[in-house]
């Protein structure tokens, strides 16, 4: 009884458009999901048993495959999104020009990088199912600023309190 209200569930929840957010350049990507984080963390964690994970704007997507991130252990799962934005985002004197996607459980259509035909996606539009890592079920969402996707340079990759920021303010505990 449990999993066939679970699969209603999720076939209601991929029929519902994600919700605009508090600034209406983005869609949420986890709905149902819970802000999480640390303020020195690299993205925004949103937690969420396998909900449907959704692009936060529109854009071109660099790939949509296992791997690219350095956040595994045993029992996590490691699907990942970037997307190149289509409108770069200003931020403190830089551009948001990427949004990336961890811990994905799956993905609704896979890409390898360097792929010689990137697909584009629409804002709203399902990119896959949220996953598992350090234990706990949530998705990570990232943003890069100017270009650089190269994760080695931190210097490039907005923290947790400035992804809120960005999204419209939200606080921790607080649903999208």
């Amino acid at each position: 009884m449990l999993g066939a209200a679970l699969f209603l569930l999720h076939l209601w929840l991929d029929a519902v458009p994600a919700p605009v957010l508090r600034d209406a350049r983005f869609r949420d990507p986890l709905p149902g999901g819970v802000l999480g984080g640390y303020a020195g963390d690299t993205g925004l964690d949103i937690g969420g048993t396998k909900l449907p994970v959704y692009a936060i704007a529109g854009g071109t997507v660099d790939y949509a495959e296992w791997g690219h991130t350095r956040w595994t252990g045993p029992k996590d799962t490691a699907f990942c999104v970037r997307i190149a934005l289509a409108e770069p985002v200003p931020f403190r004197g830089h551009k948001i020009t990427h949004v990336y996607y961890a811990h994905l459980s799956a993905v609704e259509v896979a890409q390898a990088e360097g792929a010689p035909q990137h697909r584009h996606v629409a804002a709203g539009e399902r990119l896959g199912t949220s996953g598992i890592a350090n234990g706990s079920w949530h998705l990570h969402l990232g943003l890069l600023l100017d270009g650089q996707v190269e994760q080695d340079d931190w210097t490039y990759i907005l923290r947790e309190d400035e992804v809120r920021t960005v999204l419209g303010g939200y606080k921790n505990g607080q649903r999208l």
